[in-house]
């Protein structure tokens, strides 16, 4: 009941600015998703400075979207899980995460 609590909070938030629009951001399903694109590139060799760089370039944007408090209870961990979760990925899909790590690098949904 909390979870569907703070979702509603959350759509209410992202729907309620008059006259802007704004896609609905749940930090932590984007935690997951950034997570495992930087934690798949770690996997495969991508030079640390590459995979630093998206990390903090995913960080940034998403803390300036959800703000501070939902960056750090939601994102944070569910972005450091996925990190070490696909850290773990197999050789034979190096060449799809490097590509994608080069896409949240830019700002680009793979």
């Amino acid at each position: 009941m909390r979870t569907a609590s703070a979702l509603f909070g959350v759509l209410v938030v992202a729907g309620s600015a008059a006259g802007e629009e704004r896609a609905l951001v749940l930090p932590h399903v984007e935690g997951e998703r950034q997570g495992g694109i930087v934690g798949r590139a770690m996997a495969c060799g991508a030079p640390e400075a590459d995979t630093r760089r998206a990390a903090q370039a995913a960080s940034e944007r998403m803390r300036r979207a959800v703000g501070q408090a939902q960056w750090q209870d939601r994102f944070l961990p569910a972005f450091n899980d996925a990190v070490a979760l696909a850290s773990q990925l197999p050789e034979a899909a190096c060449d799809r995460a490097l590509a994608a790590l080069s896409g949240l690098e830019r700002g680009s949904t793979p």
